[in-house]
């Protein structure tokens, strides 16, 4: 398949970046158009940790943390990513792979490219990649790590 859309969900950590040689294949060998997501936490989805949030510091939490994602991203596609040119960049806030599976709906994508996980390190619930990989109506190439 030549000119697929795939997307790349990051959590910028260094396995997430295990991923990038191989969107960078695709993009040398399918021109491939590649979206970069970046999911952000719903705060107020959760129990508070010390007191009661209102809605206006919620607000401003997830504010600030948009913020951090996109600087994030951008540094991510300078550095690794020729500045990302061709790449469409995304943020959402909600969870993970509900998010990832609605922008697989919503931008029509080809396929997602994902970063396995150690399988030694317990996840509470049940961990993002492989609820992508049960619900996605699309292939998940897993990168091992």
């Amino acid at each position: 398949m030549n000119n697929p859309k795939v997307l790349w969900p990051t959590d910028f950590s260094r396995r997430a970046e295990k991923a990038l040689p191989y969107i960078a294949t695709l993009i040398r060998e399918k021109k491939a158009d590649v979206h970069i997501l970046y999911v952000i936490p719903d705060i107020a989805r959760h129990e508070p940790w010390y007191g009661e949030y209102d809605e206006q510091h919620v607000k401003r939490l997830t504010k600030r943390e948009e913020k951090s994602a996109t600087r994030r991203l951008n540094q991510l596609c300078t550095k690794y990513l020729d500045g990302c040119a061709l790449f469409t960049r995304h943020t959402a806030v909600g969870e993970p792979a509900e998010e990832i599976l609605k922008l697989i709906d919503k931008e029509n994508m080809d396929m997602v490219v994902m970063a396995g996980h150690d399988p030694h390190i317990p996840d509470i619930g049940e961990p993002t990649l492989e609820k992508v990989k049960r619900m996605a109506s699309v292939p998940v190439e897993v990168i091992a790590t």
